[in-house]
């Protein structure tokens, strides 16, 4: 089977039920690319990160970034390919939202620990949202 299109509607039911992607940013003449568990929910990629590293010294020096996800089963490929731009949030109203939303899919957790709202509440993170402004996604057979 010659590789295919995918629908934007088949594009989001892949990120649904994926639970980790690879995040793609730049800076200068430096690509990056780092895999992350994440959740989808009405249209945008939620990520959760420490305070400080890499990737967030390229997401303030380029906010611009992608996200892909992939799944193979006996030798039927599927990629989504979506772009947009980074929103960076560290306050208790985006935590909640994340958790909110991790606990929905089930992803409430980290090492095998349950986390409860208070935890994430207190916990240093940053929390990322990528508005998907342009997705792509195709399939084929090996």
């Amino acid at each position: 089977m010659k590789p295919r299109e995918i629908s934007g509607e088949e594009c989001e039911q892949l990120l649904a039920n994926s639970r980790v992607g690879r995040l793609g940013l730049s800076s200068g003449d430096e690509p990056y690319i780092v895999p992350m568990s994440y959740v989808y929910a009405d249209g945008s990629i939620l990520l959760h990160s420490g305070l400080r590293g890499r990737k967030l010294e390229m997401v303030r020096a380029n906010p611009r970034v992608c996200f892909q996800v992939d799944s193979v089963e006996r030798g039927r490929w599927r990629s989504v390919i979506a772009f947009g731009e980074a929103r960076l949030s560290e306050d208790a109203q985006a935590k909640e939202r994340l958790f909110d939303v991790f606990t929905k899919k089930e992803m409430a957790g980290h090492g095998g620990k349950a986390f409860r709202r208070e935890d994430m509440e207190r916990m240093p993170m940053v929390i990322w949202e990528i508005v998907i402004e342009e997705m792509t996604g195709r399939e084929g057979v090996w």
